[in-house]
């Protein structure tokens, strides 16, 4: 909870393209009514697709901000599939008009039967009671309205809130807290984050994006049912592009990330990878920011492992900070996001994985991997990267758990075709059955026909950057890296991945020295880098 309240205070807003209605022109808006969502960011926590037939059920983390306004004592949030969206919003419903109230619309066009996600109605409903701000950068919890009955939805009772609360809450986990920013020479904002919302949404399968528009009312009155403000038009993408962020265990700090869309047009995405520092008080470092253009005939965009950039991957207090991977498009107003990912996560997958192992043979590489304990997991996609190419797909390997779920060890073998002479890396894709995924370690084989046990890649090196592939996979090592003097620059103990990268290295001539901690067995090996 901490982490998750840290992150909502890092971040500059961002107005977003909506409208203002109510107590103000179409056009515009005043500073007594202005319910235009700022600085909109979701975090996509799980999906379940499996649990209702057609429907997917999506529980999700949300923070964004509203300029403070006490005299707004109820405010409501309505959110429709694109597809959905009511016409009449901005004419008959809220119609664009002067300083008049407005009665809010009733369950004809809010919720479904059961709020199951019905096609034609709003997916989600919340109504919050706002209390007056406390002291800047406190956060405070806001009153959530119930699900339905008294405290309900003020206008109709008949319409299912999304909530912990009441007879049939359908959200347990469900918080909401605001935090007072301090405004500067603008006016102050409320930090608004929902988090653990549920909704059921009508999509078939896991891989349908969900786009949505909203519309926010509210009313002066903590018991009325007229709205004083209402903004409209609010677009989000809620989880397009999917995306994913696995730190890597080692020293430096490394990590994967991936993004697919399931659109079937190119679209721009814009990503960053930020470190944070999880007590809140040095500013967050930007450590890599990049955009890309892909669409859903690209599939799964994999990249990775990524080098943490010296000195804040293993130095000073970097090395501990949080790291969190942001999304933004010209597509959608909202940024989505990993949130605040912790070195507690450097474990390769959620299963229990012993091991891990690739093994050249001639023309072939066999694959092994054991597994401890499995839960809720579809199965692996085994990928390979040649050389300096990209990460391609060979083979999907189901769980072999019944329904996904095992305490007893699994061993799983593939054995691949691949005679190229080049350095090959393998790593596995886990998937559990809700869609969400994560990453092996890296394996490295040498090519067909290299002799050596210990490879190091490029060699001469043209840009500082080399990467170091053991013999085998199981042994512990203890590794360091002297230069021409005979002084040690770097030294990684403990070792347990078959390659480890070295960079940021200047010109010249350099010795790794590999030891095995369990034989005490030695293996130097000499590389030269060679700056253009």
């Amino acid at each position: 909870m901490k982490k998750i309240l840290l992150l909502f205070l890092l971040f500059a807003s961002t107005l977003l393209t909506v409208r203002t209605y109510g107590q103000a022109t179409c056009t515009g808006g005043t500073a007594s009514c202005n319910l235009i969502p700022q600085d909109v960011r979701i975090e996509v926590v799980s999906k379940d697709c499996l649990t209702i037939p057609g429907k997917a059920i999506v529980t999700f983390n949300i923070n964004f901000k509203l300029e403070a306004n006490d005299g707004n004592k109820q405010i409501y949030f309505h959110s429709w599939l694109l597809s959905d969206y009511p016409a009449g919003i901005g004419s008959s419903i809220f119609p664009c008009a002067g300083g008049t109230e407005n009665n809010p619309f009733l369950a004809n066009i809010l919720g479904g039967v059961g709020d199951n996600g019905e096609l034609g109605f709003s997916i989600l409903d919340i109504g919050l009671l706002n209390t007056a701000s406390g002291d800047f950068d406190v956060p405070q919890a806001m009153g959530i309205r119930a699900s339905n009955g008294t405290g309900g939805y003020t206008p109709d009772n008949t319409v299912l809130l999304v909530s912990p609360n009441g007879p049939n809450p359908t959200a347990p986990d469900m918080e909401v807290w605001k935090t007072l920013l301090d405004g500067g020479a603008g006016p102050d904002l409320d930090s608004i984050s929902m988090i653990n919302v549920v909704v059921t949404v009508p999509v078939a399968d896991c891989v349908t994006p969900i786009a949505v528009k909203s519309l926010i009312w509210a009313a002066q009155s903590p018991s009325g049912d007229n709205a004083q403000c209402w903004a409209a038009h609010i677009g989000q993408s809620v989880d397009d592009p999917s995306i994913a962020l696995v730190p890597l265990c080692g020293n430096p700090r490394q990590y994967s990330y991936s993004l697919q869309t399931g659109n079937t047009s190119p679209t721009q995405f814009d990503y960053t990878i930020t470190l944070i520092d999880p007590l809140g008080v040095a500013s967050p470092i930007v450590i890599f920011d990049s955009t890309i253009t892909k669409s859903a005939a690209d599939g799964l965009v994999s990249i990775g492992p990524v080098t943490v950039p010296f000195p804040y991957g293993n130095m000073g207090p970097w090395a501990s900070w949080d790291i969190q991977l942001d999304v933004t498009s010209p597509s959608f107003s909202n940024t989505i996001t990993t949130g605040l990912i912790g070195q507690d996560a450097c474990a390769t997958l959620p299963i229990k994985l012993r091991s891990f192992d690739a093994t050249r043979n001639r023309s072939n590489v066999d694959l092994k991997w054991v597994t401890e304990v499995e839960t809720n997991n579809k199965g692996f996609f085994v990928e390979r990267k040649l050389s300096n190419g990209e990460w391609q797909q060979i083979s999907f390997v189901a769980s072999k758990a019944p329904d996904g779920n095992s305490n007893s060890p699994l061993t799983y073998v593939l054995t691949d075709f691949n005679n190229t002479k080049g350095i090959s890396q393998y790593r596995l894709r886990q998937m559990d059955f809700d869609g969400k995924q994560s990453f092996s370690q890296i394996r490295s084989v040498r090519g067909e026909g290299q002799k050596s046990n210990t490879i190091i890649y490029p060699n001469p090196s043209g840009d500082g950057k080399v990467s170091v592939v053991f013999e085998g996979s199981n042994s512990m090592r203890d590794v360091s890296l002297i230069d021409v003097s005979g002084k040690t620059l770097r030294q990684w103990k403990g070792v347990t991945n078959n390659n480890i990268q070295i960079d940021n290295l200047n010109s010249g001539f350099y010795t790794v020295r590999i030891v095995n901690v369990e034989t005490g067995e030695q293996v130097v090996e000499k590389f030269i880098v060679n700056k253009r």
